[in-house]
């Protein structure tokens, strides 16, 4: 995922005072921290997204993978089970 480094827009987040303290003390970027965590939590919110959009195919998919095997299973050359 490649981030714009010229497209940053300020914003206000809220912080414990202690949280910020210590982030200061340690010379710690919080801004980079905050947008790393922001873009981490969208990432998981679209994986959940996509997962329930897609629950009915992939329990589908499951339920026949179930009852006929794993396709081209006999041409892999590797068996694992």
């Amino acid at each position: 995922m490649q981030h714009a480094t010229t497209e940053k827009q300020r914003t206000n987040v809220t912080l414990t005072a202690a949280n910020l303290a210590a982030a200061r003390e340690l010379g710690l970027n919080v801004s980079a921290i905050s947008d790393a965590a922001v873009a981490e939590a969208v990432r998981l919110a679209k994986a959940k997204a996509w997962a329930q959009e897609n629950a009915t195919a992939i329990a589908e998919r499951r339920t026949w993978i179930e009852a006929n095997g794993t396709p081209l299973a006999d041409l892999q050359v590797l068996k694992i089970g």
